[in-house]
C-alpha cells in the first residue's frame, strides 16, 4: 500500500533526518520551505499540521537522498533508506559539494526598488512581473521574486551562463538600487519548477506562516544568508498559491489593494511617473 503522505508525522521527519544525517538547514534547502516551517514540524507529536504541497516537498527532498516513509491504516509509521546501490544509482559518483551533472546553477539577489516619496510601486512591480515572466520563459529560467516594502528578493534557476547574462541585464538598471548576490552557486535541483511573483503582505499571510518571522516587522533582507533567503522564497512560493493573493491578479490592477499590508503598495496614493519604470528585467 503506497504512503499517504497526510499522515507523515513529526516523528518520521526527526527519523529521517536522522537516518540520513542532514542538518535542518539542508532540509530547508532541499525542500524549499523555511527553516522555521521544518522546526515546527519536527516539534509535532503525532501527524503534522501542513498543507499538501508542504508534505511532498520535504517527502521529495528525502528521496532525492535515498530515504522514504511508510506506514499503513493501522498507524504504523516509519522510514526507509535505500541500500546504498539504490542511492549510488540515483547520484552515481557524486559528492553533495560537486557541480551537479545537470549543470544546474543557482542565484539569488537582493535589490531596493528606486522610488520618490510615498508614490504607490504597483505600476512599477506589474512592469517587473510582466518582463520578468518574458525573460524567465525566453531564457528557460526558472524562479521567484518576492517583492515587500520596496525590496526584492529573486532566486534564478537554470544553466549557469543563461542565469548570469539575466543577472547582468537587472544589474545593468538604475531603479535597482543597493542590489547585492546572497548566492551564487551550482545546485543538485531546481528549488522552483517554474516562475512566480509574490507581493505584499496580507493580515492571513501571518495566520497561516507564523513561522515566518523574516515577513514580519519590516522587511530588510541584507542579512540574510544563502539558506534563511532560500527558505524565505519557499514560503513565499506557498503563500502566492493560496488566499487571499491566489485571486490577486495583475500586481498592477491589484483587487487585494485596499488589504494590502505594505506601505509601497496598498496603502500608497500616487503612482510612479513613467521614467520611474524599470526598462527590462
Amino acid at each position: 500500500m503506497a504512503f499517504n503522505i497526510l499522515t507523515l508525522t513529526g516523528e518520521q521527519i526527526r527519523a529521517a533526518r536522522a537516518l540520513s544525517r542532514t542538518e535542518q538547514t539542508e532540509l530547508a534547502r532541499l525542500s524549499g520551505l523555511s527553516l522555521e516551517t521544518i522546526k515546527r514540524l519536527e516539534r509535532i507529536r503525532g501527524p503534522v499540521d501542513a498543507n499538501a504541497r508542504t508534505l511532498r516537498a520535504i517527502q521529495d527532498a528525502f528521496e532525492t537522498i535515498g530515504v522514504q516513509f511508510n506506514g499503513d491504516d493501522t498507524g504504523k509509521v516509519g522510514v526507509l533508506q535505500h541500500p546504498p546501490a539504490s542511492v549510488a544509482a540515483r547520484l552515481p559518483q557524486q559528492k553533495l559539494d560537486a557541480p551537479p551533472p545537470s549543470g544546474t546553477h543557482r542565484l539569488i539577489y537582493h535589490s531596493r526598488i528606486a522610488r520618490r516619496a510615498d508614490e504607490s510601486l504597483r505600476p512599477t512591480l506589474a512592469y517587473i512581473h510582466a518582463e520578468a515572466q518574458t525573460l524567465h520563459a525566453s531564457l528557460a529560467i526558472s524562479g521567484i521574486i518576492l517583492a515587500r516594502e520596496g525590496h526584492l528578493l529573486q532566486a534564478l534557476e537554470g544553466d549557469r551562463d543563461v542565469v548570469h547574462q539575466a543577472y547582468r541585464a537587472i544589474a545593468s538598471y538604475p531603479q535597482h538600487q543597493e542590489l547585492q548576490l546572497v548566492e551564487d552557486r551550482p545546485a543538485l535541483r531546481r528549488q522552483f519548477s517554474e516562475f512566480s511573483f509574490c507581493c505584499g503582505l496580507f493580515a492571513d499571510d501571518l495566520k497561516r506562516l507564523p513561522d515566518a518571522t523574516a515577513l514580519q516587522n519590516g522587511f530588510d533582507p541584507s542579512g540574510l544568508t544563502p539558506n534563511a533567503a532560500s527558505g524565505l522564497l519557499g514560503v513565499a512560493r506557498e503563500l502566492q498559491q493560496i488566499a487571499p493573493r491566489d485571486s490577486r491578479g495583475n500586481p498592477g490592477a491589484c483587487t487585494l489593494a485596499s488589504s494590502c499590508l505594505d506601505s509601497t503598495c496598498g496603502r500608497a496614493r500616487t503612482a510612479p511617473s513613467h521614467q520611474n519604470a524599470p526598462q527590462a528585467h
